[in-house]
């Protein structure tokens, strides 16, 4: 199964964790918007460093295919992201909530929500 990004919403959101969380760029004022400690963002910060996008894609594909066996041929298109950062015990992690069209022959057959958390590089967790 493909994913699409057609309106590039999940491009947005990863360039967001990009440019502002592994940069470390305003950590003070995501840190108080998100209502999480700022040591616990640069705790995230840190261990999002060399974050692999091409593993993040493959793990939501491997999850959509879970979720949704189609036909081949049958795209997934990304129409709305949410990110956040949220709190669990006493790590933050970064909250996707990704909604795809499934897609065969140019007709939305289903749609699908999915939940990404990210603690760090390698713990991703997709529900």
């Amino acid at each position: 199964m493909e994913i699409i990004d057609k309106r590039g919403y999940l491009e947005l959101a990863l360039r967001y964790i990009e440019r502002n969380i592994i940069s470390g760029r305003g950590l003070q004022k995501i840190a108080k918007k998100a209502g999480v400690t700022e040591d616990l963002l640069k705790s995230l910060s840190l261990s999002l460093k060399k974050f692999s996008e091409k593993q993040f894609f493959t793990a939501l594909k491997e999850r959509i295919e879970e979720i949704h066996s189609s036909l081949s041929g049958a795209t997934a298109e990304v129409s709305a992201v949410d990110i956040s950062i949220e709190k669990q015990e006493n790590a933050a992690f970064v909250f996707l909530n990704i909604v795809f069209d499934i897609v065969i022959d140019g007709e939305q057959e289903d749609e699908i929500k999915i939940n990404a958390k990210i603690f760090s590089k390698n713990n991703m967790q997709i529900q």
